[in-house]
């Protein structure tokens, strides 16, 4: 019974240091997340899926519109070849 008691205290202090590192180390990693953007406010994604069509087995023609730009890129398993580049901009 002593034994359960001692390997329960085991797992109590082991949980309050991993707390203590973490309390520890947050304010020192949240700017640098928020400077990498990866937390914190942000507008969403600036890349948008318009149509995904399955030409074969693992070969896919994709159209996205990057930043208000219309692209169209074949995708294989080994490689992505762009096939369309709109230069003026997207048009609805």
């Amino acid at each position: 019974m002593s034994d359960l008691f001692i390997d329960f205290l085991r797992v109590l202090v082991s949980l309050a240091i991993v707390l203590v590192l973490i309390l520890l180390v947050l304010p020192y990693l949240l700017p640098l997340l928020l400077r990498l953007k990866l937390a914190g406010k942000g507008e969403g994604s600036k890349v948008k899926l318009i149509r995904l069509i399955p030409v074969g087995r693992s070969f896919y023609i994709v159209e996205l519109e990057v930043n208000g730009r219309l692209f169209v890129v074949a995708m294989t398993e080994g490689a992505v070849e762009v096939l369309y580049r709109d230069e003026e901009g997207a048009s609805d």
